[in-house]
């Protein structure tokens, strides 16, 4: 059999290799970075999604990897909002004045932390809400007043936990519980002091994210949910 001329027909068949999946995955992460899903989760997936696109041959790199940068823009954009707040640079009211002794004289804002024995505070309506907050979770500032005003919470102790990694939620809970309901409250109080049924103890504790940027500090409080009560319930020389 001699071979035909050049050009001409040719024996057996070509097939086009089947189309390129888009990983769904990378679709799903995309998706999640631009509703602001949950934490974490867009990122992981992106990474996954970059992995499977590598090994697999699929196609969805440009989502997987946009994922990515929008979802760690967000974090990064919370975790200077966090900053911020913590160091008060977002809260432009100013601070309540005290007198030489420390006593506060005139209301003012004032961040969590920056706290003191014997302040008396509002929340703007926070401290309704704390009983159904099993998180702890509460806002970075209160509005410090003299104790002869309305008030809602009362600081009686202030205490610093331990440096290291972060003990965890329940741990910190449990340790600012008992220190709180110990000695602290009818020392503050006295030991024959009347205090009525309402008032409840309550705390602010380091959350993880705040443990991150040296928050160590615990403030035991009295407050009354849903109310606010006028005069200190501090003992004379407490």
């Amino acid at each position: 059999m001699q071979p035909g001329p050049y050009g001409g027909p040719q024996g057996g068949w070509y097939a086009p290799p089947p189309p390129q999946k888009t990983n769904t995955a990378a679709i799903v992460a995309f998706v999640m970075s631009i509703v602001c899903a949950l934490p974490l989760v867009p990122l992981i997936l992106g990474i996954v999604a970059l992995s499977q696109i590598r090994t697999r041959g699929e196609k969805g790199k440009g989502f997987a990897i946009a994922a990515i940068a929008i979802h760690g823009a967000t974090i990064a954009f919370y975790g200077i909002v966090l900053a911020l707040g913590l160091s008060g640079a977002l809260d432009d009211s100013p601070a309540p004045k005290r007198d030489t002794g420390g006593q506060v004289t005139g209301s003012g804002s004032s961040k969590v932390n920056d706290l003191r024995k014997g302040d008396c505070f509002n929340t703007d309506g926070d401290l309704a809400q704390y009983e159904d907050k099993a998180d702890g979770q509460a806002a970075f500032s209160v509005r410090v007043v003299p104790c002869d005003q309305p008030h809602e919470g009362e600081a009686y102790a202030v205490f610093n936990l331990e440096d290291g990694p972060y003990p965890g939620k329940d741990k910190v809970a449990s340790t600012a519980e008992e220190k709180c309901g110990g000695t602290e409250l009818t020392d503050y109080v006295g030991k024959n002091a009347k205090v009525s049924e309402k008032l409840e103890v309550y705390y602010y504790f380091p959350q993880s994210a705040t443990w991150i940027l040296g928050d160590r500090k615990v403030t035991c409080f009295m407050g009354e949910a849903g109310g606010k009560s006028t005069g200190s319930l501090r003992a004379t020389g407490s």
